[in-house]
């Protein structure tokens, strides 16, 4: 089992956003997460990657227990939050950012993608690998953030609305690389509320709402709840 969660609870402050989450994710699986505006997604994902701290709850990734874990020592487990709308560095290049990804993979201990690699499953990106991230577009930051996160080699890989901001035609090339890589056996956690882009990615999934889990099964039965 990848990733375990048990009655996860979370706050902004005095507000609880969370209630008792629980979820699960084998090896080489994905997962969506779905759910309305202010349903719980996003902080449930930056709960998983311990940069949301007001929680409780168990969290365990390959048998070991992250849930009093700091960020960065998640990362180092094998965790890979990529957040909506590829926020990034403006001032670093696209190849910069890969040597990011690649430098955490080899603080692992393990041997990073090579850049020849990346480019061959993000090929958008590879006449870029010069121009500074803040001068990239909606798509192409968020292919950028994917490559770099792609690059570390994660164990697990969550992906907080990918489709944010995107037009369908660059949203649609962007998902046909999540596939791509799904295919390949990387384990993901998406979280989208256009459920659509979902088809033929996702098998089961959670549904949430105000905070809870209301419903999981098949993708296509949570689209009809």
């Amino acid at each position: 089992m990848t990733l375990s969660v048990k009655n996860v609870c979370a706050w902004h402050g005095q507000l609880q956003v969370l209630w008792g989450v629980d979820l699960d994710v084998a090896d080489g699986e994905v997962v969506g997460i779905l759910g309305r505006n202010g349903a719980g997604k996003t902080t449930l994902l930056r709960t998983l990657a311990r940069l949301h701290e007001k929680s409780t709850g168990a969290l365990q990734m390959g048998g070991h227990d992250i849930s009093k874990l700091k960020a960065h020592a998640v990362a180092l487990q094998g965790l890979s939050l990529v957040r909506d709308g590829g926020r990034l560095p403006a001032s670093l290049t696209v190849a910069q950012m890969i040597e990011l990804g690649q430098r955490l993979a080899r603080i692992k201990g393990q041997t990073p993608r090579a850049l020849s690699e990346i480019w061959q499953w993000f090929p958008i990106l590879e006449p870029l690998r010069n121009t500074k991230a803040g001068l990239l577009s909606g798509g192409q930051r968020q292919a950028l953030a994917l490559a770099a996160a792609f690059a570390s080699r994660p164990r697990l890989l969550l992906l907080d609305e990918p489709s944010a901001g995107l037009s369908p035609p660059v949203a649609s090339e962007l998902f046909i690389t999540i596939r791509n890589l799904a295919a390949d056996g990387l384990t993901v956690i998406v979280v989208e509320q256009q459920a659509g882009w979902l088809t033929g990615l996702v098998k089961r999934g959670y549904l949430l709402d105000s905070g809870k889990v209301v419903a999981t099964g098949s993708l296509q039965n949570l689209v009809n709840k």
